[in-house]
């Protein structure tokens, strides 16, 4: 009769690469928020420019950074999917800015590709703080999206999540082309004269991969 307590056990069904599916996630670096030697006050509107369009907008040299959020485990690119959170969590929480303006563009498959790639949309998501205040900033003119529904995602969509989690007044532009002219946009206009950019020299851009940028 075999013993079954010294006796080798049976090989497991399971292959090293499955049996690393039950192992426990290793924890990922907290963001860092770096804010400049002299910091101002809380900022009173805080802009998030994500798609190509909204990022022409920047001037050439651009103005000094007020602050630098850092990945630790990540090269300078895009943020991915599953840090945005994270990425959000510690913008919000370490600038506390009053309000948001979010400019991102929308993605054609959200659409079902259905996005004529002649037709300017230009329409927002906001916050319930900002809808009971009748929008943020240059947003105030903008109509809301149609249809609204799950149809933004990635940075964007996670700073819109966290304000309103903390009841900020947060509203976010969503332009289509993603390659269009920031002055087909009256959002874009209306930031570029707060920000003081000539127009002119916001040429088309292609669709570039884009780190976002943050001014206050």
């Amino acid at each position: 009769m075999d013993d079954v307590v010294t006796d080798a056990p049976p090989p497991s069904r399971f292959s090293p690469d499955d049996l690393d599916n039950f192992a426990a996630p290793l924890p990922q670096p907290t963001p860092i928020l770096v804010v400049s030697p002299n910091p101002s006050p809380a900022p009173r509107l805080l802009v998030v420019l994500i798609s190509p369009t909204s990022l022409a907008l920047l001037p050439s040299p651009p103005p000094p950074l007020h602050a630098s959020l850092l990945l630790p485990d990540l090269p300078l690119n895009a943020i991915p999917a599953h840090r945005t959170r994270a990425a959000a969590r510690s913008l919000i929480s370490g600038l506390q800015p009053e309000e948001v303006l979010v400019l991102d563009a929308v993605r054609s498959g959200a659409y079902r590709g259905r996005l004529s790639a002649d037709e300017l949309v230009e329409g927002k998501l906001e916050t319930g703080a900002a809808r009971r205040r009748g929008g943020v900033g240059a947003a105030k003119g903008v109509a809301a999206l149609a249809p609204p529904g799950s149809v933004m995602d990635g940075l964007g969509a996670a700073v819109m999540t966290e304000c309103e989690i903390r009841g900020k007044a947060a509203s976010m532009v969503v332009t289509w082309p993603a390659a269009a002219r920031p002055s087909d946009f009256g959002v874009m206009r209306r930031v570029a004269a707060e920000l003081g950019v000539d127009l002119k020299a916001a040429a088309r851009v292609s669709g570039r991969a884009g780190l976002g940028a943050l001014y206050t």
